[in-house]
């Protein structure tokens, strides 16, 4: 009986193994995106405030101070950031429903393989997903932690838990699927290394 439910279960990997991973990306992904608004928010206060003082020094550019209001550089902020996470999910979340599990052995030859290569873009993907698929696990054990606010000690135990398992499990598995993606197709370019290396970065800010 328990081999049958095994079964069942090892049938399923090919459904719920790339769901996973791809949720787990894209929550990495919105967690960057949340640094990216708080950093677009801030330069986009310093740089009104710093118009403001120029045009408040003229009567005829005096009601120009008014023009760009806290709503406004928030929505940007927000816009900003909003498609910053769409762009990194289409380049890191939505290539992974194809992932194709394989064994240890092959994951590890295929990145000796890729390193052997003259360095290229196409690590660029590969990298910025372990990155995002980290933040994405600190983002779920947090959750975790965070529903379990009133146990203190089992919160922490539950999201302790969450997160090494997320690391071990998933973690990995997002990083060589992309990498798979990445070998499969022609590199990025200069565009998706614009988009993707801000997100990496504000990855690691969120952690």
């Amino acid at each position: 009986m328990r081999l049958d439910v095994a079964q069942r279960v090892g049938r399923l990997r090919w459904i719920f193994l790339p769901l996973g991973l791809c949720a787990l990306v894209a929550v990495g992904a919105h967690a960057a995106a949340d640094v990216l608004g708080e950093r677009a928010l801030s330069i986009a206060d310093h740089v009104d405030a710093f118009f403001d003082s120029i045009f408040a020094r003229w009567s005829f550019t005096a009601p120009l101070v008014d023009l760009i209001g806290p709503a406004q550089r928030t929505f940007f902020a927000r816009a900003l950031a909003l498609c910053w996470e769409l762009s990194a999910d289409a380049l890191l979340a939505i290539p992974l429903f194809n992932y194709q599990e394989r064994a240890p052995r092959e994951e590890l030859l295929l990145l000796q393989e890729m390193l052997r290569k003259r360095p290229s873009l196409r690590l660029v993907q590969p990298v910025a997903a372990l990155v995002v698929a980290v933040a994405g696990a600190r983002a779920v054990a947090r959750m975790v932690q965070g529903s379990l606010l009133h146990f203190a000690f089992i919160g922490f135990s539950a999201g302790a838990l969450t997160l090494v398992a997320l690391l071990i499990l998933f973690v990995p598995r997002a990083a060589f699927g992309s990498l798979d993606a990445s070998s499969q197709r022609t590199a990025i370019g200069v565009i998706g290394l614009v988009v993707l290396a801000p997100v990496a970065i504000a990855a690691v800010v969120s952690l």
